[in-house]
């Protein structure tokens, strides 16, 4: 749901790996050309829990991004960047465990339960939305990866861990001699599975020869509105961003259908469904003061209460066009949040390799999100980088004023994409 560029700096990307074994590593043979893995079983008893630590790192996370654009546009999708530090957290122990866990708000017993869920989540999606069309119903995909450096031995536990729970294997690439190669490599495969959305998640100096393993994870969204708006009745008008400036934007006049709403203390939203009725858009906007007092409430209690609170009723709803991109690195963010041992040398990811002293060199991700007509197109991208140390009988909803999104799924309540758009014009980062 999305935004430029989504990168979360040690992803999985690998397709083949060592492995350590008695005499020495043993290798376990060439990447699979098949995209299929063998995935541990779909426990249902895991969902609610994972759906649970999903919404509270969304709301964390989201939070401290918007904290650095004060008065612009925001859009990223932690869900993504959830399941590319929850693939890393697999190969964590002591502090640096314990601080991912409570950064992603695993529930217990850690990490299997996390694990578990994520697994849960990701298989139950993919099996309503992955084989959708985008029109009649949505297309929903996500998609893991491990690269690894050509002589890493990975723990077999590790391996197992994110083929079985993540079905992301081992895809070995020349970090040492041809970094460069590796990193168009795994920006490839990241554009392939996000419909050319994310292009370059990783930048020129993202991977060098120092690189050890970068975990990865692509999300791509194409829904078609289930009520469509008139392309003819899409009229310019007044947008009156926080600043009391006023912007002339292209707004798109909906028909008068039921849809979810729901009012609380100083705003009210509108749940705007998608073809087939499982993904929605939640839209919030303030009723007074401004969209900063709004996000000051956001966690997750109140993300739960939002996408679980909705009323149908008949709603005229008017809501801008836009598209925007942004890109972001995200290591101090999760620094912030309680996890700062993992990007210093302090940092135990013991459990991944036999090689010492790994730790986080940076988490990237990249959020694409266009709006229109017709519905929406969204995509993003996480890296986890690893290296050595160094109407009148409804509401009326006109949304002409700086305003929240949340692109959920209702069956399960996780939420896929999180913005604020300040001014529907503006499609990048300043």
């Amino acid at each position: 749901m999305v935004s430029r560029r989504s990168v979360l700096r040690a992803v999985p990307l690998a397709a083949a790996a060592l492995t350590a074994a008695p005499g020495g590593p043993r290798w376990l043979g060439p990447p699979s050309t098949s995209t299929a893995v063998d995935r541990v079983p779909a426990d249902p008893a895991t969902m609610q829990a994972a759906a649970t630590a999903v919404s509270g790192f969304t709301a964390d996370l989201y939070r401290t991004v918007a904290a650095t654009r004060a008065g612009g546009n925001v859009v990223c999708a932690p869900y993504s960047v959830g399941l590319a530090l929850a693939m890393t957290r697999a190969g964590a122990s002591s502090t640096t465990a314990d601080e991912m866990d409570a950064v992603l708000h695993a529930p217990h017993p850690r990490p299997r339960a996390l694990d578990s869920g994520l697994n849960t989540v990701e298989q139950t999606l993919a099996g309503r939305y992955q084989d959708g069309d985008g029109v009649k119903q949505p297309r929903l995909t996500t998609a893991n990866a491990l690269w690894t450096r050509l002589d890493l031995c990975l723990r077999p536990g590790f391996r197992d861990a994110l083929a079985g729970y993540y079905g992301a294997t081992p895809r070995p690439v020349d970090f040492r001699r041809a970094p460069e190669v590796a990193r168009q490599e795994i920006n490839t495969w990241v554009s392939d599975r996000t419909n050319a959305k994310i292009p370059e998640l990783l930048q020129p100096d993202a991977v060098s020869p120092n690189t050890s393993l970068i975990l990865t994870n692509a999300i791509y969204l194409k829904a078609a509105w289930k009520y469509p708006f008139t392309v003819a009745t899409t009229a310019v008008a007044p947008f009156t961003r926080d600043d009391g400036t006023v912007v002339d934007v292209p707004i798109m006049r909906g028909p008068f259908d039921r849809m979810g709403y729901l009012e609380g203390d100083g705003w009210r939203a509108v749940d705007v469904p998608y073809a087939g009725d499982g993904l929605a858009m939640a839209i919030v906007m303030p009723t007074r003061d401004d969209l900063t007092a709004v996000e000051a409430s956001l966690d997750a209690t109140w993300l739960g209460a939002l996408l679980t609170g909705f009323r149908i009723t008949d709603v005229e709803l008017r809501l801008p066009r836009w598209t925007f991109r942004l890109p972001a690195e995200l290591g101090a963010a999760l620094s912030s949040l309680g996890m700062p041992t993992a990007f210093t040398s302090q940092a135990d990811f013991s459990g991944m390799s036999t090689e010492p002293a790994l730790c986080i060199d940076d988490v990237v991700h990249e959020t694409f999100i266009a709006v229109d007509e017709k519905g929406t197109e969204a995509a993003a991208a996480s890296a986890v980088i690893v290296r050595p140390p160094s109407i009148p009988q409804g509401p009326q909803f006109f949304v002409n004023r700086p305003f929240l999104y949340v692109i959920h799924d209702r069956l399960t309540g996780v939420p896929l994409f999180l913005g604020r758009v300040h001014d529907p014009l503006v499609n990048g980062p300043a």
